[in-house]
């Protein structure tokens, strides 16, 4: 019988020690409890006891599918950064969008959603059957198995992977005094080019304008972008050296505003910027998830319908990053939010409907 692994990391290893100087030690804040851990272990940070299960079968996914295919490539970016990058895009690709949906940052996010949309459904139908208000707010869903979400989540974030196969690759050399720092929830995604827009999915992974940013060392942060929207960097090139620090500010409150509570660092010289940054930038503070009802309406055939809408906001950032520019063809034209490719999105959402109707496997 094969070891079960108890310890199970939301953040892999192979990621977490980049953020080390030396010996796989970082340090760590945890900012819910406002506690500056001492230098710590890469294996101890970033990881919950059966955070995923107990029979270890996502565990045993993640590591085989996403961590250790991946892991090969973040370390040759990081030791020669400036080298174009050569692999399979697939496997990098697989990695962000897990990574997306494996956090605990992620799981509560579902977890809102899920609470937003039946607390909505309830309070329409308790209306509906003339129920008072007390009735209707003592009405709760509860889920059996949060866990189960997590699960289901994480695995199926590995078929989303070619939703950004469209997008380019561009690496960040920082060259400042300040490092990256890596947080809880580290794969972040915002679209400054529609951050005035008014389209409810104007922050989907299918939306034009798109740019993904994961820091893989305190040194480099390799981003994602919609090359159709958005020149980066020098032309050509697939890297830019950072020497601005306004920029490492800007990236580094992308991790604190997408925490759930923890950061890691390299330096304990750096201790007193995150716990400022961590104060000024609360938790969870990047994106915010809404939901929307419409009116009950009587259709055609005497049937009652509603209309039920999760989305989710980004905080309107002031400035953006030096290296990255919208096109000036893209700014002559009226802002519009649309899926960068329709086809690959209806084709994939298809997919994942008929996945999710295959009747499970029966126990023995």
């Amino acid at each position: 019988m094969s070891q079960i692994t108890k310890n199970q990391h939301f953040v892999p290893q192979s990621l977490i020690k980049h953020f080390s100087k030396a010996d796989e030690v970082v340090n760590v804040f945890d900012s819910k409890r406002n506690i500056s851990r001492p230098p710590t272990t890469v294996a101890r940070v970033l990881s919950e006891n059966y955070f995923y299960d107990r029979d270890n079968s996502v565990e045993n996914f993640l590591a085989q599918k996403v961590e250790g295919p991946a892991a090969p490539i973040f370390e040759s970016i990081v030791v020669n950064p400036t080298i174009p990058i050569v692999c399979n895009r697939a496997d990098l690709l697989r990695f962000v969008t897990v990574q997306l949906n494996r956090t605990p940052s992620a799981l509560y996010a579902s977890l809102q959603n899920i609470d937003n949309f039946t607390t909505s459904l309830i309070r329409q139908i308790g209306e509906l059957n003339g129920f008072d208000e007390e009735t209707i707010e003592s009405v709760k869903f509860v889920l059996d198995d949060p866990k189960a979400i997590l699960g289901q989540q994480t695995v199926e974030g590995a078929l989303n992977w070619l939703l950004l196969d469209d997008l380019e690759w561009h690496v960040l050399i920082n060259k400042t005094d300040v490092s990256f720092v890596l947080s809880d929830h580290p794969v972040v995604h915002y679209n400054w080019y529609l951050r005035d827009s008014n389209n409810l999915a104007y922050t989907s992974l299918n939306s034009c304008g798109l740019q993904i940013f994961l820091p893989i060392s305190h040194s480099v942060t390799i981003c994602l972008y919609d090359k159709k929207v958005y020149k980066f960097g020098d032309k050509n090139s697939h890297f830019s050296f950072v020497d601005k620090t306004s920029d490492i500010l800007l990236l580094n409150e992308l991790q604190f505003r997408s925490r759930e509570s923890f950061i890691v660092y390299d330096s304990s010289a750096q201790t007193d910027y995150v716990i400022k940054s961590c104060k000024r930038y609360p938790e969870s503070s990047l994106h915010n998830n809404h939901s929307w009802t419409s009116n009950l309406e009587e259709s055609e055939n005497d049937e009652i319908r509603s209309t039920h809408v999760i989305y989710r906001k980004q905080l309107k950032l002031n400035h953006w990053l030096s290296m990255s520019k919208v096109k000036r063809r893209i700014t002559k034209k009226t802002i519009e939010c649309y899926d960068r490719n329709p086809v690959i999105v209806e084709r994939h959402r298809k997919f994942i409907e008929k996945l999710r109707e295959r009747p499970k496997p029966r126990a023995i």
